[in-house]
């Protein structure tokens, strides 16, 4: 999840008030003439319909791209004891990367590198190629921070992306105090600017929150236009960048990557004991083309370019006016990380900070009603059976707040139909900041009880979070499902500590703001290496033979896809015995030696 926000009242006190930055304002939205089409479309739980762009892209990609991927990252197959060519159609392939602020957001990098073909030593461990053959890639938080730096820099290679000049992320300019120093006057006319941006939204006729003004930051780090040369002036940071841009990048219309989805929840009465809101709040996605609810209450989809237009029953509320602009990159991915209503308790100092921020007074409002991201709502007065309905405005937070921490739920709507998921966990669980499965827990919860007519269910898990320590499973890669044939097969990737048994920088706490590129590249090397090499039990060594595994366990559900199910192979089951959660044969986290927990990275100061 997004860390939380430490700034001092000194800081914003002092905001100067400067106006009329063009290139800042194009973070408002626009007014134009709406379109003849619909704006909203429903459908019902057991009887989905994907949007028809949807449709289409995916099977452009797997159609042209995907069947050339599988054949170049497993040849004939013939090295994990099948014959690819037996296979009448492959198996569907989602990633979902998760939350964790800029730790989970590395960490995912690192592991991209490590499934993209485009990466040669990637290609030679086996690994390399998994990216290139899935349909689908999802993120929230963190994981989402990531998405958005794939999929609005044109899906360039990790080390490009992440420690390049352009686009690079910059992460080594801290979200919150810029150039660490807090009251200079570069951090004055950061806030400064992030202040224009937000006041040409307020100005729109758009209600404003901290949400705004983190979206804002978070596009100076991850978002094409910043750079430290200019990072401290008044371009554009991301301002104007769209999410529905991404269907006109020549990547996208090329099928080059996934299609890409970003989760986010409604603001719920947060529960200090499991550290969410309930499970039973609305969870809505955001698509290139749609902001969606599979939800089985919700069950409707609106068009993204209109999606801040006002509506009501589905129809514009001024039929001669409709909004473009709002879906802001920035606003999509800070929404998606937006923790701030969590975190704001509700004192004075908190009331004085918000005001700060925004330019204007909250009277009438909690800081934590001035926290959340406030969307209008595309399903106002719909049917009294969608829960949505009721309310003009949609507060939505961050999209691991109900605890389902690993964006699955896209990817388990029953219309997709995938068949193996890459769940790339970054949480922060334990003391340590390891993940302990609870992001799995949650989401078998909320989908047993909640989504059994829209979504298909995950394979059988540990039953605690203790077990899956015990068991060593947040320290290594497993795959979940092996031998089910009715839900997808889960390959779990916990970010854990070095299989070398070095010193980790790859758990460092939510709160950490800033990285040195040297940290990062140390973060992607670790979290790398860890992808690439599996693990050998009672040992610190790579397995030789991982990158085949996990070509085993991507492939496998295609055996069941063809015109007579094939066995599987002799290699593959060795694979499995080793991989696969059994409960008729619990693993011990004592064979996986010398495993170092504690961060090695610089200690985390609080403002």
């Amino acid at each position: 999840m997004a860390p939380s926000l430490s700034l001092s009242l000194g800081l914003v006190s002092v905001l100067l008030v400067v106006k009329s930055s063009a290139s800042l304002s194009d973070y408002a939205p626009n007014f134009t003439v709406c379109p003849d089409i619909s704006l909203v479309r429903t459908f019902t739980p057991t009887s989905q319909i994907l949007n028809p762009s949807e449709l289409s892209f995916v099977a452009g990609r797997e159609s042209s791209v995907i069947p050339q991927s599988w054949q170049s990252w497993l040849g004939n197959g013939s090295a994990i004891g099948y014959n690819t060519s037996a296979f009448s159609s492959f198996a569907r392939v989602g990633l979902a990367f998760s939350g964790g602020g800029y730790r989970a957001s590395q960490f995912g990098a690192g592991v991209i590198s490590a499934l993209d073909a485009r990466n040669a030593t990637a290609v030679a461990a086996g690994t390399g190629g998994l990216l290139q053959v899935a349909t689908y890639l999802s993120g929230l938080s963190g994981g989402s921070w990531l998405t958005a730096g794939l999929y609005m820099n044109d899906f360039p290679m990790v080390q490009d992306m992440v420690l390049g000049s352009q686009p690079g992320w910059l992460l080594q300019e801290d979200l919150l105090d810029p150039d660490g120093s807090l009251g200079i006057v570069d951090v004055l006319e950061y806030f400064d600017a992030i202040d224009q941006s937000i006041d040409a939204k307020a100005a729109a006729g758009f209600n404003v929150t901290i949400g705004d003004a983190w979206a804002r930051a978070l596009s100076y780090h991850f978002l094409t236009g910043t750079n430290l040369s200019n990072f401290f002036d008044t371009s554009s940071h991301g301002a104007g960048q769209l999410w529905s841009q991404i269907a006109s990048a020549s990547f996208f219309a090329n099928h080059q990557a996934p299609f890409p989805l970003v989760v986010l929840d409604s603001n719920g009465t947060f529960d200090l004991a499991t550290e969410s809101i309930p499970l039973d709040s609305p969870v809505y996605e955001v698509s290139p083309f749609e902001f969606t609810s599979f939800d089985p209450d919700i069950s409707a989809a609106a068009e993204l370019s209109y999606i801040g237009t006002s509506l009501f029953a589905g129809v514009p509320v001024d039929n001669g006016s409709c909004v473009t602009g709002f879906d802001q990159a920035g606003f999509v991915i800070g929404t998606s990380s937006n923790i701030f209503a969590s975190t704001l308790s509700g004192g004075d100092t908190e009331v004085e900070l918000v005001q700060a921020l925004l330019g204007e007074p909250i009277e009438g409002e909690s800081p934590g009603d001035a926290a959340v991201s406030k969307w209008p709502n595309p399903f106002w007065g719909m049917a009294p059976s969608n829960v949505a309905a009721t309310n003009a405005e949609l507060q939505l937070i961050d999209g691991g707040s109900n605890g389902e921490n690993i964006p699955l739920n896209p990817l388990l709507v029953k219309a997709r139909e995938v068949d193996v998921i890459i769940a790339v966990d970054g949480s922060s669980d334990t003391d340590d900041n390891w993940p302990n499965g609870l992001a799995l827990l949650f989401s078998a919860e909320r989908l047993s009880t909640l989504l059994g007519d829209s979504h298909q269910q995950l394979p059988e898990l540990p039953s605690s979070t203790d077990d899956f320590i015990a068991q060593g499973l947040n320290l290594r890669p497993t795959f979940f499902g092996c031998n089910s044939t009715d839900v997808p097969l889960i390959i779990y990737l916990p970010n854990s500590p070095p299989l070398t048994g070095d010193a980790p920088f790859c758990n460092a706490p939510t709160t950490q703001l800033q990285f040195e590129t040297s940290e990062t590249q140390t973060i992607l090397d670790q979290t790398y290496i860890n992808t690439i090499g599996g693990f050998v039990p009672n040992t610190n060594f790579p397995d030789p033979n991982w990158g085949r595994c996990l070509q085993c366990a991507t492939v496998d559900r295609s055996r069941l896809k063809a015109t007579s199910i094939i066995d599987r192979s002799a290699f593959c089951t060795t694979c499995f015995t080793q991989y696969c959660y059994d409960p008729a044969n619990i693993t011990n986290s004592s064979e996986l030696p010398n495993r170092n927990l504690t961060y090695a990275g610089p200690a985390v100061s609080l403002l």
